[in-house]
């Protein structure tokens, strides 16, 4: 078993770096109840990926990895721009806003996925390749993540603040707009890059399960932090065990695992009577 798993343990480490970095990030996705801008920046992410692979196919771009990734991070951080600057409340609720876009891009991706030449793109555009990384691209996430994970760590308490208090936080003088702003950029950065290796299922599920379990074990805002860094870590790497000897879908195992984890959190939360 572990022989066929030390076989990937490139796509291993790349997985835990996704992993540990959505999962910082996933919990001032969870606790500013801002899910499904993640899930809309993910689809953002996907289709600008469909754009790409469309546009090579018509020869009016460049067909490389970096192109790909490029014209990802491009849409997906508009996307976060516009989110971050509260894009659409002038007209809409913000829910609405969301749902728009996440069901407009979901859409346009399959459609211009559709279109693409390479056979398996489809595939590949929902589920990601996360067997297929290489040591080039968990260097290549390790030069997004870390930068990401280092700032927050630096302004923790800032993000925390404008998150949680933000009339507060606009009183004693901090630019509460230009802090969301930040931190939906760090989001849709990590998104994008993350995205081209793990899909939608994927991205989508380490930005919020592993923080929902680390909610539901801590009892305080650092403890959540450790814990949904160990549940995302855990689930990496048991997903990895048992679908590569079993044959089994590698993303898919890995939601699994981090469902289990949660309802193992819950059940823990249960026992002790809160």
């Amino acid at each position: 078993m572990f022989e066929a798993v030390l076989l990937f343990r490139e796509a291993l480490y790349g997985a835990l770096v996704i992993g540990i970095a959505c999962a910082v990030l996933g919990v001032y996705v969870v606790l500013r109840r801002i899910v499904f801008v993640g899930a809309a920046l993910a689809q953002l992410s996907s289709a600008g990926i469909g754009l790409a692979l469309w546009l090579a196919g018509l020869g009016l771009f460049g067909s490389t990895h970096a192109h790909t990734i490029g014209m990802s991070l491009v849409i997906t951080l508009a996307g976060a721009l516009f989110f971050g600057v509260g894009g659409g409340r002038r007209y809409l609720h913000h829910e609405a806003t969301i749902g728009v876009t996440y069901s407009v891009a979901a859409a346009m991706g399959i459609l211009l996925v559709a279109k693409a030449v390479t056979g398996e793109a489809h595939d590949l555009f929902l589920q990601g390749n996360i067997l297929g990384i290489t040591r080039g691209d968990t260097l290549v996430l390790l030069a997004v993540a870390v930068p990401v994970l280092i700032l927050h760590a630096v302004v923790a308490k800032e993000f925390l603040f404008v998150s949680f208090d933000p009339e507060t936080a606009q009183t004693l003088g901090y630019r509460v707009v230009r802090w969301n702003l930040l931190l939906y950029l760090t989001i849709g950065l990590v998104i994008a890059f993350a995205m081209q290796f793990a899909g939608v299922l994927l991205v989508f599920n380490f930005l919020v399960v592993p923080a929902v379990t680390g909610l539901l074990l801590a009892r305080t805002y650092w403890g959540v932090f450790g814990c949904s860094i160990c549940a995302a870590a855990l689930a990496a790497t048991i997903g990895f065990v048992i679908s590569v000897p079993l044959d089994l879908p590698t993303g898919p195992a890995i939601v699994a695992v981090s469902g289990l984890l949660a309802l193992a959190a819950w059940l823990v939360r249960r026992a002790r009577g809160e």
